[in-house]
């Protein structure tokens, strides 16, 4: 039994603050709450057990559940949080007090397969109560609503609602408001942000049975938490709260009996406070069963319009379905396929607002206002998650939302006006993306991110080749731009797909040469062959120089042969050599490495766009030391870290990341491996990739970012962290794993990357010399990619093999070797043919 009794505490709080009787009315309610602004306001945990919203784009509510209640819920814009939490306190008056989240086990269930609508049960661990919650949005208006029913085992139990308002992206500047017949909250900064009277953001809470006390407060000092906490009873009464971290308390007038008690809870949103409570009543008035109806037909009739790959999955389908409603549920319905990341903030209950200089977002006709909020944790776009989740989409066979989600990174794109890059040196943004942005386009973080560029030139190819979209319409005012900033600026890249390090990474290496291959395509079909052989003499010189940057062969791990994360890490002006001996600094307290001490499986993205085989020696190299240091067995299945010394995650005894920690193993890297292994043609390897994903889902088939690796600590093994569930990445990378093996192959790869480099004619040169520790081999030639001004780095292999592929050579050829591309091999220039293997045996 839980009994807390502070009733000295409540009376000396009320001497300290200075209550005095001339603060209360006629109807006995205070006008102000005392203790503004209230504790540093925090989130909620980001282990999601659901998140939903309507089909449709009428009702632009999102909701998100934890530990049993309704946590972040997102109105008007998917990037924009109205809600911290909303639950119940429950106390029989003279006992006990229960905080639902904290107080009760809990369950979640589908109402359907096939609808993102929730039916959660919290249970008393005592055996006193149950609460059964239903929770949907009404697909006709702005409102978000719970049927209730209170299955109350003893007589005499109170029953309080406590909502938790975060409106604006903040719990800082919140205004409260308690009326007999409704709950306000509102952000008097959006009102007032350009003057326009039209970006107010209110709420209202309404209920089916009427309310027996209300109060507002602020959280941690006057708030209902700390007054029904107390002594078990609710005694303030204050009508309002102004400016802070404020929190609003109903005792609702329930019988006081045993038994079960039915009624409805909804909030709506608006403009004003009359605007949002008549938007709550309509849809009381509408009714539970017929806004759960037609929500749940909404979402079934999407799940009928996509491809069933049920039968590819390891439980009938249903991880996949919610997948894409998943998936579906992260797009905007202001900005049509604006889609982000996740409907979480990492580490929420960690992440305090005043610790942050992040800009809240901003709704469409009003200018950031000056004040600095969040953290905004993952309700942000990235142009590289949205590109994930688009392929998914068109795996999927919602072609439409694919090509929505390109057409709004058409918006996004950086124009001439958007200024400059100052990274190593100044160069136009024009062509490139935000590492970020809200949905409005305005960047939220400023690094530069190659790949986030190369990304949705891949993504029009691949709506262009399906017949979705017309390349006039995009090759010169979107293509070009972006291909010519690649060309022009990469391979190396500000930051990698882990958005740490600056430098040469395989991964955005193979984004890059991937997306200039099909900028050539298009370039072809648009009469514009100088830029196409412009993309691909640059692709195809970093196709050949991948591993003379990014492979080394003296690494500590394994036999010392592998790719490395990345190169060129310590900064901007450093060279690639992944053979010397250059330290960097691994973001989030990863501390000073050897870049080459380093591993990740960027690698396997060189097979996934089609730039390597599956089988390609450098590949195979580095697929033992992979596993040797990244990949972990869990009670689910293989898990694999991002890259050793990663520390973007939990302390090692679960303790939330708070900007240093141990990064744990990634599901979306599942799946990534089983691409890979679909790739080498082992089919039947792929259900264990498959049914290890699944595993790794929560009770409401979330799929995390990150699971836990220990067999200590806070968490199960193979069970999602504090990070983000869902990651909308996660669910996109195992419905292409479902597509992929359906049709027996990566389906993602671009078939035209695929046929330039790994077809049936590949030219060869190897030439058979010791050269000594610490030398190698380049080639020099007449024709393309070859010069005769400087070499091409061959690859060691082992005979002391040097080993160069030469990608585009057509035709007779001459060629020499050098050592260090400086001392010549004598004699004639050798006399190669494409096409085939050229074995050469040189004297210096």
């Amino acid at each position: 039994m839980k009994k807390r009794s502070f009733f000295l505490c409540k009376v000396l709080f009320f001497l300290l603050i200075g209550v005095s009787l001339s603060l209360f009315g006629s109807t006995g309610m205070a006008e102000e709450a005392p203790g503004a602004p209230g504790a540093t306001h925090v989130w909620t945990s980001a282990r999601k057990m659901g998140v939903g919203t309507s089909y449709g784009k009428k009702s632009k509510v999102w909701f998100s559940l934890v530990e049993g209640i309704i946590s972040e819920v997102y109105w008007p814009q998917i990037d924009m949080a109205q809600i911290t939490d909303l639950q119940f306190l429950i106390t029989d008056g003279t006992s006990f007090f229960d905080e639902e989240k904290k107080d009760t086990s809990h369950k979640v269930e589908y109402l359907d397969d096939k609808a993102l609508a929730y039916k959660l049960t919290s249970t008393d661990k005592d055996g006193k109560y149950t609460i059964v919650k239903e929770i949907v949005t009404d697909p006709e208006r702005d409102t978000l609503i719970q049927h209730v029913t209170f299955d109350a085992k003893v007589a005499g139990l109170k029953v309080y609602i406590l909502l938790n308002p975060g409106v604006s992206n903040t719990g800082l500047y919140d205004y409260g408001e308690a009326t007999p017949d409704a709950l306000y909250a509102w952000d008097d900064r959006a009102k007032f942000a350009s003057q326009n009277p039209l970006i107010g953001q209110y709420q209202a809470l309404i209920s089916s049975i009427p309310f027996s006390k209300v109060s507002a407060g602020f959280v941690g000092s006057s708030d209902g938490w700390q007054d029904i906490s107390s002594d078990f009873h609710m005694d303030w009464s204050y009508s309002g709260a102004s400016n802070g971290n404020v929190a609003l308390t109903v005792e609702l007038a329930l019988p006081a009996g045993s038994g079960k008690k039915e009624f409805d809870l909804v909030i709506g949103f608006g403009n004003d406070k009359g605007s949002a409570k008549a938007a709550a009543e309509a849809s009381l008035n509408k009714g539970y069963k017929k806004i759960k109806k037609e929500y749940i037909t909404g979402w079934k009739d999407y799940c009928k319009k996509i491809i069933d790959l049920s039968a590819q999955s390891g439980d009938a389908g249903k991880l996949y379905y919610t997948s894409a409603m998943v998936l579906k549920a992260h797009e905007d319905k202001t900005f049509d396929g604006g889609m982000i990341a996740s409907l979480t903030v990492p580490w929420g209950t960690s992440q305090s607002d005043i610790s942050s200089s992040d800009e809240r977002g901003i709704l469409p006709g009003s200018g950031p206002d000056g004040y600095k909020d969040g953290p905004v944790g993952y309700h942000v776009v990235w142009p590289r998650d949205l590109y994930q989740v688009a392929t998914a989409f068109i795996a999927a066979g919602d072609y439409e939302t694919a090509a929505s989600a390109l057409q709004y990174l058409k918006t996004i794109q950086f124009g001439y006006d958007a200024g400059n890059w100052s990274s190593c040196s100044v160069f136009p943004k024009v062509g490139s993306f935000p590492q970020n942005c809200w949905l409005s386009g305005i960047p939220h973080w400023g690094g530069l991110q190659m790949d986030e560029t190369a990304m949705p030139i891949i993504l029009a190819w691949r709506l262009w080749k399906e017949n979705k979209i017309n390349a006039a319409d995009y090759y010169a005012s979107f293509i070009k731009p972006a291909a010519e900033f690649i060309s022009h600026y990469g391979p190396w890249t500000q930051q990698e797909r882990w958005e740490e390090n600056a430098g040469c990474s395989p991964s955005t290496i193979a984004a890059e040469i991937a997306a200039l291959v099909c900028a050539a395509d298009f370039a072809q079909i648009s009469n514009d062959p100088g830029a196409a052989q412009w993309y691909l003499k640059k692709a195809d010189e970093w196709a050949s120089s991948i591993e003379s940057w990014t492979f080394t062969s003296n690494g500590p791990h394994g036999n010392g042969k592998y790719y490395e994360r990345i190169d060129g890490a310590s900064g901007c002006g450093s060279s690639w050599n992944p053979n010397d001996d250059i330290r960097f600094w691994v973001g989030n307290g990863g501390g000073s490495r050897l870049e080459k001490e380093v591993i990740g499986g960027g690698f396997l993205e060189l097979v996934r766009f089609g730039i390597k085989a599956a089988d390609d020696y450098h590949i195979g190299e580095t697929i033992g030391e992979y596993d040797q240091v990244i990949k972990v067995n869990t009670p689910k299945g293989p898990g694999f870290y991002r890259y050793n010394f990663d520390g973007y995650g939990e302390t090692p005894d679960g303790a939330d990341y708070t900007g240093a920690g141990k990064g744990r193993l990634w599901p979306l890297l599942t799946g990534e491996r089983g691409h890979y292994e679909l790739s080498l043609g082992n089919a039947l390897a792929v259900d264990n990739y498959i049914h290890t994903m699944e595993g790794f889902a929560n009770e409401g088939r979330m799929l995390p970012e990150q699971v836990w690796d220990q067999h200590t600590g806070k968490y199960q093994p193979g069970e999602g962290t504090g990070s983000a569930t869902p990651l909308a990445w996660s669910h996109a990378e195992y419905i292409r794993l479902l597509r992929s093996k359906k049709e027996g192959m990566v389906y993602d790869t671009p078939q035209v990357v695929k046929d330039r480099y790994l077809s049936d004619c590949e030219t060869v040169i190897r030439v058979h010399y010791d050269v000594g520790w610490g030398n190698f081999i380049a080639i020099r030639g007449d024709k393309s990619p070859l010069s005769w001004e400087m070499g091409k780095q061959a690859h060691w292999t082992p005979g002391n093999i040097w080993e160069y592929k030469a990608l585009g050579l057509k035709g007779p050829f001459e060629f020499k070797s050098l050592i260090n591309d400086y001392q010549w091999e004598q004699g004639d220039n050798h006399k190669g043919e494409a096409c085939k293997m050229n074995d050469v045996y040189p004297t210096f």
